[in-house]
C-alpha cells in the first residue's frame, strides 16, 4: 500500500515481510538507539522517529530506521527487547503491518493499535472482513494486554514427568510447559499445548526461554492474523515461514481475507478461480478452526484469550 512518510516522499509498504532467521542474523545485533552525540543510547522520547544504531556480522556499526520507515519486522525478539519494545508493543507494530499495509508513526497510534476495536464499524476499518460476532477466539484478530504476560513466566518444557532441560524437544507443538507465578514463585503446568493455545500467545522473553527464533515466532503472529489459525507443529511452521511464490503474493494482495470464509469471497470467484487457486489450495491444506456465530456479542475475556487460561 502507498504511504506518505514525514517528508511527504511515497513509498509502497508491503503487507508482509517473510524473513528467514538467516535474514536476521544478516541484520546482525542492534546496539540502542542513536543518540545526540552519535553514540547509543537506552531511551529516547520519540521511539518512532529515531534512527536505530545495529552491529553487523562483520563488526561495523550501522544506523538505519527510523521505526515509522522501517517497520517492527526487522527486529528480532531480543532487539525489541532491548530497545524497551513490550511484547503487546511488539505484537501491535507487526500486526497494523499484517492488516492494513501501513506502518505505525508515533506513540500515538501505536496506543490505539494495542486496544481491540471499540464497535463493529471499527473493526471492519481496522481489520477488513471482521469478525465482530465471532464466537471462536483463534478466528479473530489477537490483542493481547501486557498484564496477560506479566503475571507468569516460562520455566521449559513439560516431560511425563519432569521438566524437560535437554534443549527443545523434537514435538514443540504437542507439549505443555512448566511457569512460574513471579508473585508466588508456584510452578505450575500449562493447561494446554502449544498447538492449541499458539507460539504467539508466548511474551517475547517466554517464547526465547523456549528456544524460538524471531522468524518462527513472526511467523507464527501472521498465519494467525491472515490465516485464522495457529499453528499445528514443526512442519507446519517450517512450511509457513517461506511458503512458495505464489503464495506469498496471494496474501500480500488479499491479506486476512483470504481466510474469511471458504466457498465465498475473492478466492472462490468464477473470474478468479484458476488465478486464485495456489493461494485457495494453500489456505485449505490444514484443518481449520470453525466459525462460530453467538447470539450475543462475545465478552472482553473472550476477545483477549489468555495463554494461561
Amino acid at each position: 500500500m502507498l504511504m506518505t512518510l514525514r517528508d511527504g516522499f511515497e513509498t509502497y509498504i508491503e503487507r508482509c515481510l517473510f524473513k528467514t532467521e538467516d535474514d536476521f542474523n544478516a541484520d546482525g545485533t542492534v546496539v540502542g538507539w542513536l543518540g545526540p552525540d552519535d553514540k547509543p543510547t537506552a531511551f529516547v522520547e520519540d521511539r518512532f522517529n529515531t534512527e536505530i544504531i545495529s552491529r553487523r556480522p562483520n563488526g561495523v556499526l550501522d544506523v538505519w530506521g527510523p521505526l515509522s520507515e522501517a517497520g517492527f519486522e526487522h527486529l528480532s525478539l531480543e532487539d525489541a527487547l532491548l530497545l524497551g519494545f513490550s511484547t503487546s508493543e511488539y505484537q501491535a507494530g507487526l500486526r497494523h503491518r499484517l492488516l492494513r499495509g501501513l506502518l505505525l508513526q508515533n506513540e500515538e497510534q501505536l496506543a490505539k493499535e494495542m486496544l481491540p476495536p471499540g464497535d463493529e464499524w471499527e473493526a471492519t476499518r481496522r481489520e477488513g472482513i471482521g469478525d465482530w460476532n465471532e464466537w471462536n477466539p483463534v478466528r479473530r484478530v489477537p490483542y493481547p494486554l501486557e498484564p496477560t504476560f506479566e503475571r507468569n513466566e516460562v520455566v521449559g518444557w513439560r516431560t511425563e514427568n519432569a521438566l524437560y532441560e535437554d534443549g527443545a524437544p523434537a514435538d514443540r507443538f504437542q507439549r505443555t510447559m512448566i511457569f512460574r507465578d513471579r508473585i508466588t514463585g508456584q510452578l505450575s503446568q500449562s493447561e494446554m499445548k502449544l498447538e492449541e493455545c499458539g507460539l504467539e500467545s508466548l511474551s517475547i522473553n517466554d517464547a526465547l526461554v523456549l528456544g524460538f527464533s524471531t522468524s518462527e515466532y513472526q511467523t507464527a503472529l501472521r498465519v494467525r492474523i491472515l490465516e485464522r489459525r495457529h499453528i499445528s507443529g514443526d512442519d507446519d511452521l517450517t512450511s509457513s515461514t517461506m511458503p512458495p511464490l505464489v503464495v506469498r503474493q496471494g496474501l500480500e494482495r488479499h491479506g486476512r481475507d483470504c481466510s474469511y470464509r471458504f466457498g465465498k469471497g475473492l478466492l472462490w470467484a468464477r473470474e478468479n478461480w484458476e488465478k486464485e487457486r495456489a493461494l485457495r489450495e494453500w489456505v485449505s491444506r490444514v484443518e481449520r478452526p470453525k466459525c462460530m456465530k453467538p447470539f450475543n456479542q462475545p465478552s472482553q475475556a473472550s476477545r483477549t484469550p489468555s495463554f494461561w487460561r
